[in-house]
């Protein structure tokens, strides 16, 4: 079987619980029943365990569980706090980036990193992104699709996202919690507020020309894209008959996916079916969420049961498509 590479997992250090006390969106741990320790965001359990989250050998067991050779990590969505002020915000991904870098060092041939930074103060998150690659080593960056307000494809947080591409590494899109009253109740701010997110988000790189005028750019969208690939035959629709669709670019949507992957985590057989006849598997990479409990616990189980899925089509997913993501065309 190929490599399994798991680009979508999640690690927290203990040292960044304290940093995440206070604000508009307060982290707090409670012990619920037999599950102890587990961590609240708002009063709202968000589907981990502390031990679970923390612990690098509770993730290399669970990995050594699954088949899952290596996992690319990062700090879970409620840390990117970007609404807070930069001081504050810079103060705890200083912490995470530190922390996944040591995660890496003690574990190199297991967890690849992802950095964070403050993208509300484009300056500050450029400074740490250059720190967290280059003097930490971390392979990559995650960023969160509402950035106090606004999106990766706007002023400011695109002058970011312009220079990770000249860093020359990969970006790993992952929805925030952003509140809706309507999607209040029964875990709905999850199951379809995030991805809504991340349709909103690719939408909006792609209407603005930012894909067009980063050719360069990797960029994975986690949940297979959210609810964008079942958009795209309508974006691409209004690119054709809506002149402030197509106002910003010269290709319609469909066409300007080149440096856009997306992961496994479909939930669906049928859904991931679809999304890799859309894109084709090359664009395709394995996510699987560890250890929330919308995870994926059998990435390779779950992928097989793709309608028609080839043995070509598994080995890209699985082991190429990953690496062409992270390391570009020398990844293949």
């Amino acid at each position: 079987m190929s490599t399994v590479i798991d680009v979508h997992a999640h690690y927290l250090p203990e040292a960044a619980f304290d940093e995440m006390t206070s604000g508009i969106a307060v982290v707090s741990r409670v012990n619920d029943g037999d599950l102890h320790d587990c961590i609240e965001l708002n009063g709202m359990r968000v589907g981990t365990t502390a031990e679970q989250i923390t612990s690098l050998d509770s993730m290399l067991r669970a990995m050594d569980a699954v088949g899952v050779e290596r996992r690319v990590i990062s700090p879970p969505p409620f840390t990117y706090r970007y609404w807070s002020s930069p001081e504050d915000a810079l103060r705890l991904h200083r912490i995470l980036n530190d922390a996944t870098a040591a995660a890496v060092a003690a574990h190199p041939d297991r967890f690849t990193g992802l950095a964070t930074a403050p993208f509300q103060a484009p300056d500050a998150a450029i400074a740490e992104l250059e720190r967290a690659t280059r003097e930490l080593g971390l392979s990559g960056v995650t960023v969160g699709t509402n950035i106090d307000g606004r999106t990766v494809a706007e002023d400011g947080p695109r002058d970011v996202l312009e220079h990770i591409v000249d860093l020359g590494v990969p970006v790993l899109m992952h929805p925030d919690f952003v509140p809706q009253p309507r999607l209040a109740s029964h875990y709905l701010i999850n199951l379809i507020g995030m991805p809504t997110e991340s349709a909103i988000v690719l939408a909006n790189l792609v209407v603005s020309g930012t894909l067009e005028r980063l050719p360069d750019l990797r960029i994975c969208f986690v949940h297979g894209g959210g609810s964008f690939p079942a958009l795209l035959g309508r974006l691409d629709k209004g690119w054709n008959v809506r002149p402030e669709t197509r106002a910003s670019t010269s290709r319609p949507p469909s066409e300007q996916l080149s440096g856009v992957f997306f992961d496994s985590l479909t939930h669906s057989p049928r859904a991931l079916r679809y999304l890799i006849d859309l894109v084709g598997p090359e664009h395709v990479v394995v996510g699987t969420d560890a250890p929330f409990d919308v995870e994926e616990p059998d990435p390779v189980g779950r992928l097989r049961q793709c309608p028609g899925l080839t043995e070509a089509e598994e080995h890209e997913i699985l082991a190429r498509s990953p690496l062409r993501w992270l390391h570009g065309e020398r990844g293949q």
